[in-house]
């Protein structure tokens, strides 16, 4: 039995498609590579790893996301915080 015509239009992978695969797989492999955690929702968000990835390949550097101690990186002042309120 022979498909009706318009469900092979239906399901033929279209090129806007297709792009946005291509690029899900290139996020993926620079998540991995650069240690970033990957989510699908990510994609096209400037404010996201996705963002980072942008940035390298317009030829900016990275910005390393493996970080064992990110703590360590920080410095920190030791002056006493005076923005915080109390609660009754």
């Amino acid at each position: 039995m022979a498909q009706p015509t318009w469900l092979k239009k239906y399901l033929r992978m279209k090129p806007e498609v297709r792009a946005i695969f291509d690029d899900l797989d290139q996020y993926r492999e620079f998540c991995v590579e650069q240690g970033y955690f990957f989510d699908e929702a990510h994609l096209y968000n400037e404010k996201t790893p996705w963002g980072e990835m942008q940035r390298i390949l317009r030829g900016k550097p990275a910005r390393p996301g493996w970080n064992p101690y990110p703590r360590a990186e920080r410095k920190f002042d030791n002056k006493p915080r005076t923005n915080y309120r109390v609660r009754d």
